[in-house]
């Protein structure tokens, strides 16, 4: 039973599709077929059901060591390179692209100055994709909305943003410095998707308050918000962060309630942690 093998595999139960295995272990899908074929002749079982593209019970059996082996192994490899006196190696980062623009430039910048040498390579997705990529070894830190309830997960707080309403400048509300929910009665709003951690956050908050907001448009990107904002589409809720010089069109108003958003590093707790992870979980502990 080769690593190859257990890529394979363990590529196959994870992603359910014979397609999307090959390419994540970088190999064709015919030589995954034959992988699994050899695989499953060697242990006897059938592993995978073909229909579903589920893990049989023999095969999960086999995926959970199979994972936990592969995991140690990566370990392994990332602690021994950790040990030579050369470059500091690759930091493999996963956060999204709110945090990647707004809080992390001066982190990166502090890390670029104190190793050189090391590379980053930075994933963008959303916090529980993040999350799973965590899981499986795939991203060394991620930077996401907290809790992240997985078991497998360290993590530590870091920030904390406050939910602001936001207006297009020339709004009723613009001059106001405090505003309530009843305010917003039959007033077109923007959403963030509910897919998301900070739209789920919101959605709770609405059914708490008893507020049904007259929603005009989702989406996931704070970006597209704040551009649809500007242009007298609507209102919005968003982190305080995300607004900057550049947002002249945009007029924040405070309101009493709002949410906050937690934002916090995580890591596998059984995950070696080469230097440059160490060196950037330091920077973030620091903060500035």
């Amino acid at each position: 039973m080769t690593l190859d093998a257990m890529k394979c595999f363990c590529a196959l139960v994870e992603t359910g599709s014979f397609r999307l295995a090959a390419e994540r272990v970088f190999r064709s899908q015919p030589a995954v077929s034959q992988q699994m074929r050899s695989l499953e002749q060697e242990v006897g079982h059938t592993l995978v059901d073909r229909r579903t593209g589920r893990p049989t019970t023999q095969g999960d059996v086999l995926y959970k060591r199979a994972r936990d082996i592969l995991r140690a192994m990566d370990a392994l490899q990332r602690e021994l390179a950790d040990r030579d006196s050369g470059p500091a190696g690759e930091l493999r980062l996963g956060t999204s692209d709110t945090t990647a623009m707004y809080l992390l430039p001066p982190y990166v910048r502090r890390f670029a100055e104190r190793l050189p040498q090391a590379r980053l390579a930075v994933t963008n997705r959303s916090s529980d994709a993040i999350a799973t990529q965590v899981v499986r070894g795939e991203l060394d830190l991620g930077i996401v909305t907290l809790p992240q309830n997985h078991a497998e997960l360290a993590s530590e707080p870091l920030f904390r943003q406050r939910l602001l309403l936001v207006v297009p400048r020339g709004h009723r509300l613009a001059k106001q410095k405090h505003t309530s929910l009843d305010e917003l009665r039959d007033t077109p709003v923007l959403m963030l998707d509910s897919r998301t951690r900070t739209g789920a956050l919101l959605g709770e908050f609405f059914r708490n308050t008893g507020f049904t907001p007259t929603v005009f448009l989702d989406s996931g990107s704070f970006e597209v918000i704040k551009r649809y904002i500007a242009e007298g589409t609507g209102v919005s809720f968003l982190p305080e962060t995300v607004l900057g010089a550049q947002d002249r069109g945009l007029v924040a108003v405070a309101m009493d309630g709002l949410p906050e958003i937690a934002i916090g590093v995580i890591w596998r707790r059984d995950a070696y942690l080469g230097r440059a992870a160490r060196a950037f979980l330091e920077l973030l502990r620091e903060k500035e």
